[in-house]
């Protein structure tokens, strides 16, 4: 392949004291991780019911961008341009090594495998699957379209696509992919998904409130309340005021009226503090990671974030409830833009409707706005 830039999301996993993922993808991740330049750990864990869903992640693009102030017909600065790209992109390559490397040593004592690869000229396409069972005995169904393949109810499953496109800016070809690695542990408890409790969100809150309100202390911090809702036959959608939409379209107990109501705290950290917003991020992160550890009887969504990306809604805490129309739903968010670092904690009755632009609002109601007076 050529110059390839890769941005690869993957975990620096910390792990619960029963999971035993593969070694090799676990040293795979642990030395794309150690490449430095482009690379970004990214884990999640979840409880199912069938049991603790690991998942390590990356995403993968190859950018041929020149930068608008060099002439095309200046081969100097083009040359120097290119030379100072491929500095940058080299552990990229090495992690795309690294990850066929180790597809292919896995393949021979995967349960299933599937590693498909087409290079033409400039044009590559890699498509790679393995999947592990715990026991001969497992239950597990496999999925094959387009020359791709999908696993499902493995015990592990390996995950590597990748794929060339025409690029805008050059004779090169732009390219985009995923890298991903999911394992399950047995829940410790033995429990089903219809025995697992509601996400306890007023416990975690209390946990994480002290952490919270030393962070009002730090310079220019403020907080905000959160009311976003919306009652039985509104309708909004992400094109038109919103920037994110949860529908439940079933209820086993009643009729989904489609209703919603949100509340909490908006924290705001100036980018001029960034410091003190990733220390209380990560303090935030270790008491989340520790509680979802300590309570395997509750529903969650556990996701590890080591850098906000600009734009990104990235959830930290997504505490499930079975009933969600009765039941209040927990989550603890964070977002970066122009205005700074902010965290979001807040608790939902019904569907959780995110508007556009939250970050900058006091109130939204059935779409009516209200601005924040800052």
């Amino acid at each position: 392949m050529k110059k390839i830039l890769v941005t690869i999301t993957l975990a620096a996993i910390c792990l619960a004291a029963n999971a035993q993922p593969n070694q090799k993808f676990v040293e795979l991740e642990n030395y794309l991780n150690e490449l430095g330049h482009g690379i970004q750990a990214s884990y999640s864990q979840r409880n199912q019911g069938e049991g603790i869903e690991h998942e390590a992640y990356s995403s993968i693009w190859i950018r041929h961008y020149r930068p608008h102030f060099i002439a095309l017909d200046d081969t100097v600065g083009l040359h120097a341009y290119d030379s100072i790209q491929a500095i940058r992109n080299k552990p990229s390559i090495m992690a795309v090594d690294s990850i066929r490397r180790t597809f292919s040593e896995l393949a021979k004592t995967a349960s299933e495998s599937y590693l498909y690869e087409y290079h033409r000229g400039k044009k590559d396409t890699i498509k790679y699957s393995l999947s592990f069972v715990k026991e001969e005995n497992d239950s597990s169904i496999t999925m094959k379209h387009n020359n791709s393949i999908a696993f499902r109810y493995f015990r592990e499953v390996g995950r590597f696509n990748f794929m060339n496109h025409e690029s805008k800016y050059s004779d090169d070809n732009d390219g985009s992919g995923r890298y991903q690695h999911i394992y399950f542990d047995d829940n410790p408890l033995g429990l089903s998904w219809e025995q697992l409790k509601p996400f306890d969100g007023e416990e975690f809150q209390r946990l994480i409130e002290p952490v919270l309100k030393g962070a009002l202390k730090g310079k220019g911090v403020k907080s905000y309340p959160i009311h976003w809702q919306h009652d039985e036959g509104y309708k909004d959608s992400i094109g038109g005021g919103l920037q994110s939409k949860t529908t439940w379209y079933t209820d086993r107990d009643e009729e989904n009226k489609h209703t919603g109501l949100t509340t909490g705290t908006h924290y705001v950290f100036p980018k001029e503090q960034e410091a003190l917003a990733l220390s209380i991020h990560h303090q935030l992160d270790s008491i989340a990671f520790a509680y979802v550890n300590a309570h395997p009887e509750q529903l969650y969504t556990y996701g590890k974030i080591d850098r906000y990306y600009p734009g990104v809604w990235a959830g930290m805490i997504s505490g499930s409830v079975h009933k969600r129309t009765k039941e209040k739903a927990y989550d603890l968010k964070c977002f970066l833009d122009e205005d700074g670092f902010h965290l979001v904690s807040i608790t939902t009755i019904g569907e959780l409707w995110v508007p556009k632009d939250w970050q900058k609002l006091k109130s939204w109601v059935n779409g009516k706005r209200v601005e924040l007076k800052k």
